[in-house]
């Protein structure tokens, strides 16, 4: 995903850090978090990260923070259950997944399976399989794991606000209209004192 941005605008500035880490060089007036908070951290790590980007940001900066509500894949929320945990990990697919053609001709897909959920921690550790093909022929297969942890919209405004954040807006995904409870993404737009 870098390398391909790296390409397309080769001009910026990128940094490769996790968010717990962030040190940028600079302090800017916006910092747009997309996609990427509770990803592969712990609620630790995800504190320090919030303080991070509030230090990177200019006094009267704003930070704008997209999440996605854990309830916005059925399937998924399903298995906070008592019941579904108990039949985690999920077999691998029958199927391969969408196939997609890359540049070169090699076809690649993706599937996912749920090993665990944390109901007390509000995280699930997924696993992805990738796989290549050529010419038909299956050349590569590589699986990772990934835990993803979710916040209520409450919760994430109470860590921002602990964070240094004042006047914390919670919006429903990039609408800016008003959050109900059938929105998918939240968009938290906090501003540093």
């Amino acid at each position: 995903m870098i390398e391909l941005c790296r390409l397309r605008a080769p001009d910026a500035t990128l940094f490769v850090q996790p968010l717990h880490e962030l040190d940028p060089p600079r302090r800017y007036r916006t910092v747009v978090a997309c996609g990427v908070f509770g990803l592969g951290s712990t609620r630790e790590q995800d504190d320090e990260a919030l303080r991070r980007l509030y230090a990177a940001l200019e006094p009267g900066g704003l930070l704008l923070l997209d999440h996605e509500v854990p309830w916005a894949s059925p399937r998924r929320w399903q298995q906070w259950t008592r019941a579904e945990r108990a039949r985690l990990p999920e077999p691998w697919p029958d199927e391969d997944g969408e196939r997609r053609t890359a540049p070169d001709g090699s076809e690649y897909a993706l599937v996912t399976r749920a090993r665990s959920v944390d109901p007390l921690d509000a995280s699930m550790v997924l696993e992805i399989r990738a796989r290549k093909w050529r010419g038909g022929a299956l050349v590569a297969t590589e699986d990772r794991q990934i835990s993803i942890r979710s916040y209520f919209r409450d919760e994430l405004v109470l860590l921002l606000e602990r964070a240094g954040f004042d006047d914390v807006e919670v919006v429903a995904g990039y609408t800016g209209a008003e959050p109900i409870a059938d929105d998918d993404f939240l968009v938290f737009a906090a501003r540093r004192r």
